[in-house]
């Protein structure tokens, strides 16, 4: 998975409803506040006003709910707004070759140069956002809460241009258009059950984060970091000249210059993840991370089950029939195989039970990859000797809870975990 696919998945898993705070009811002091800013992709001032809001009346679990959502919002803004500005897989040739050239967005046909420490401090900047974002819906708790919101008019501010116009309409992407190509309303209505379900995709957000950080990528850096940003300064760059020429001439592999260094700086960006820890404190955190994630699962669907409402819901229950993505039916035999698989991941995270590897008949004992961690080489560890140190005898996690799975969700558990989280 590359470095572009692998951010790129991560900001569509939350943009979808962190975008997505615009126009709605004004039936509360945060609706309104929604309606005053959100809806015109000022996601910046929605902080303000909500923060505000929330600090004015420590109780308002709306405005509680509000912010973290507004706060994720601005996370994945400035994330998005960054990698556009350094050009992130603007011209990937190698990419665009199994469709995966150009940002999430659109291409920046000015790039700006990026070094390794500025690619560190994007991550660095998404993480502390994702961290007020998640402390903010934290302190949502158990308390009801509600905010009724139309995600067909969201607009968001994705290049950081300051200009709000029909491009930053990701709202059309994601509604039903009507007879005269505008946008069908799509309501709905989040609650504090979809606290903790936002609260989880932070969480989870944060350890993809703080793996890569906790990590040394410089080697990959000076290697194949051009291969995901057009003006990456390393000595690879350097030597190929500034910006790699123009990358017309051809090859002796009949192919341009620029098609050929695109391939090479993909394949040196592989065989260059051998990364050491640096930080083992913080590559310990990943594994904390992931563990919340799946406590907020079983408190999320905790709270669905003790709903009595059926209004517009994100995630509904199994009596809820006002689910907004009606193509995907919740029933109660699909959240107890979603939880019971996710005990098994929380149990091989503990390391009491061990993770499979297709080579072997031991399993990976990963709390030691945690706890005693090494250098993590992408392809032996495929390949099997780089999990070697970790083998352990025991009760491996066999394929048996996943084959369940499959059935129960009729074939489509990657949806289903995408949108369960």
């Amino acid at each position: 998975m590359t470095m572009r696919y692998l951010l790129t998945w991560a900001m569509a898993a939350t943009m979808m409803v962190a975008f997505s705070f615009a126009p709605a009811r004004a039936d509360s002091p945060a609706s309104a506040l929604f309606q005053s800013y959100l809806g015109k992709g000022r996601i910046s001032e929605a902080d303000e006003q909500m923060l505000a809001l929330a600090t004015k009346a420590s109780s308002n679990a709306d405005a509680r709910l509000g912010l973290g959502m507004v706060r994720t919002a601005r996370a994945l803004e400035h994330l998005s707004q960054a990698l556009y500005k350094y050009g992130f897989a603007t011209e990937m040739p190698a990419m665009r070759l199994i469709g995966l050239s150009g940002t999430v967005f659109s291409t920046n046909p000015d790039p700006q140069p990026i070094t390794y420490q500025d690619f560190r401090g994007i991550l660095a900047t998404f993480l502390a956002d994702l961290d007020k974002a998640d402390q903010a819906l934290k302190e949502v708790g158990d308390s009801p809460a509600k905010l009724t919101v139309d995600l067909s008019v969201t607009r968001f501010d994705w290049n950081g241009d300051g200009i709000i116009d029909e491009r930053d309409h990701i709202g059309a992407a994601i509604s039903d258009i009507d007879d005269a190509g505008k946008p069908k309303p799509f309501i709905v209505a989040f609650d504090t059950a979809d606290a903790k379900w936002l609260r989880g995709y932070c969480n989870f957000l944060m350890a993809l984060t703080k793996t890569l950080l906790s990590h040394d990528m410089s080697r990959s850096w000076n290697a194949g970091f051009g291969s995901l940003f057009p003006r990456a300064v390393s000595g690879l760059a350097e030597a190929n000249g500034v910006d790699g020429g123009d990358g017309i001439g051809m090859t002796l592999f009949g192919t341009s210059k620029r098609d050929t260094d695109a391939i090479a700086d993909l394949i040196s960006l592989v065989h260059t993840i051998d990364w050491p820890v640096a930080d083992k404190a913080m590559w310990l955190e990943v594994r904390a991370h992931f563990k919340t994630v799946i406590q907020l699962n079983r408190e999320t669907w905790a709270l669905i089950a003790k709903e009595t409402d059926d209004d517009h819901e994100w995630l509904p229950g199994p009596r809820q029939k006002s689910g907004v993505l009606p193509s995907l039916e919740v029933t109660q035999e699909r959240i107890d195989s979603w939880l019971a698989l996710l005990g098994q991941v929380e149990q091989v995270l503990d390391g009491k039970l061990l993770m499979p590897h297709w080579r072997f008949a031991k399993g990976i004992n990963l709390a030691r990859v945690f706890e005693q961690p090494g250098n993590f080489d992408l392809v032996l560890w495929i390949t099997g000797p780089g999990a070697l140190p970790f083998l352990d005898n025991g009760t491996v996690m066999d394929a048996e809870a996943w084959s369940q799975a499959t059935r129960i969700f009729g074939g489509d558990v990657a949806s289903y975990a995408f949108y369960f989280n």
